[in-house]
């Protein structure tokens, strides 16, 4: 009885203890001395690294994908014990167009992510895109390599920045130098001269043309782009209209039809439904005489797993008819990040777009920095220069444009895939097509 007691009084005691301390020493719920932000970072420190959500489609065989690759690895060198990337990797364009339209559509979106092909539109839409000029002005060597022309492209009506470029595009097309030879001709000065060297070329033996109607109908569209964008005034206003919101005029329409024969006689036979990657197979191993695409296919030149031995020596690029360049800015990254990781997906965003990874993938992809602040060095020159020729190009241009990629809704680059074969197998024609498009621009509105 007596050791009962003793453990009901020692059981009492703590008790009371216990009740005795919590008095003494009550959790505050407002905030402690110091500010917020200085709260929160001491509860990241002690909590590990702070996560944040990547997705990329640069991955296996596209051609960004070295790139990609060193420069996440040098990113996690810099910040990898404060920053966790958790990345989602997505197979091609197309697969990551898709799954990122279904995240913005029940607002979850990654973190960090390329807005192209209209994704950036949509997550403006639902909110969750962060207007970005704030962040630059706060960091003026930030600012400095993304530069004033860049920003100015993605700037929209509001005054809003809603993405960061990496890169800017100027695209010229590839030629087989030695087909060229053997078919007797040089690359075209106006369209009717191009179409009549697609006839020189497949009466030499040779399929002028690589192209691909799948995805976002890359090649074919650069194509259709061009002979719109140098058509004459009317036409180049409208490849530097954005949006578009009128397909249905005669530059399309007889774009359209000239786009009909280049897949109809003058493409490889698989062009329709093709995506990309087709496409360039069918060039790197000299398949056929032309392609339209920029500057970051020229590694794929010299990759022997990609194509044929020495294929770099008999490449060149070439300004479209009528002294046509394309020259814009690609749409960029998208910053969605929430308050509790917003400094850390910053940290990314600015890393991503910044002077190691413009230099990163000029080197590994051709893809071109977006101001001079990054220099080409003589050994890039001379190792790489086709990359060059698109920037001498440029300079001689007398029309200049943007892709349709940038300059169209997503439902109207969403329509090519499946309006280029009822173009081709006579379902539509050419005026026909031009009214689907803009009919797509009133359908997602």
């Amino acid at each position: 009885m007596k050791r009962i007691l003793l453990s009901m009084a020692a059981v009492v005691t703590a008790i009371a203890l216990l009740v005795s301390g919590c008095t003494k020493a009550p959790v505050s719920t407002e905030p402690s001395q110091g500010t917020n932000k200085e709260t929160a970072a001491a509860d990241k420190s002690t909590n590990g690294p702070v996560e944040v959500t990547y997705a990329t489609f640069r991955v296996g065989a596209h051609v960004q994908a070295p790139g990609e690759k060193i420069m996440l690895e040098e990113f996690n060198r810099l910040y990898g014990d404060k920053i966790k990337l958790v990345i989602e990797e997505l197979p091609s364009d197309d697969v990551y167009v898709n799954k990122m339209k279904a995240l913005a559509a029940s607002n979850s979106l990654p973190d960090v992510f390329d807005g192209k092909n209209g994704v950036r539109e949509l997550a403006i839409a639902n909110g969750t895109a962060r207007n970005l000029l704030p962040y630059l002005e706060e960091d003026p060597e930030w600012k400095k390599y993304v530069g004033d022309m860049a920003i100015k492209a993605n700037t929209n009506e509001d005054g809003n920045l809603y993405s960061i470029s990496y890169s800017q595009r100027i695209i010229g097309y590839y030629y087989n130098k030695s087909m060229f030879e053997k078919a007797g001709i040089k690359p075209a000065e106006t369209w009717e001269e191009f179409m009549s060297n697609c006839e020189a070329l497949k009466k030499a033996g040779f399929t002028p043309f690589a192209n691909a109607t799948g995805e976002n109908a890359w090649t074919v569209n650069l194509l259709l782009g061009a002979m719109i964008g140098t058509a004459n005034e009317a036409g180049n206003k409208l490849m530097n209209e954005k949006p578009v919101t009128n397909f249905n005029t005669p530059e399309v329409i007889n774009a359209l039809e000239n786009i009909k024969k280049i897949l109809t006689d003058y493409s490889n036979t698989d062009a329709l439904g093709a995506v990309y990657a087709n496409a360039a197979n069918v060039f790197c191993q000299e398949q056929a005489a032309m392609i339209a695409n920029g500057p970051w296919m020229v590694g794929d030149f010299t990759n022997p797993e990609k194509s044929v031995e020495g294929l770099d020596q008999r490449l060149g690029v070439a300004l479209y008819p009528n002294k046509g360049i394309y020259s814009e800015y690609d749409p960029g990254f998208v910053l969605c990040a929430k308050d509790d990781n917003l400094e850390e997906a910053l940290t990314f965003l600015k890393f991503r777009t910044g002077p190691f990874s413009q230099k990163t993938f000029l080197e590994t992809a051709g893809s071109l920095p977006l101001t001079n602040n990054i220099e080409l060095s003589e050994e890039f020159k001379a190792k790489k220069p086709l990359v060059v020729q698109h920037l001498e190009l440029a300079s001689q241009a007398e029309y200049k444009f943007k892709t349709l990629d940038v300059i169209a809704d997503s439902s109207v680059i969403d329509s090519f895939a499946k309006l280029y074969p009822e173009l081709v197998f006579g379902e539509i024609d050419a005026q026909t097509f031009a009214q689907k498009l803009t009919d797509a621009v009133y359908r997602q509105k």
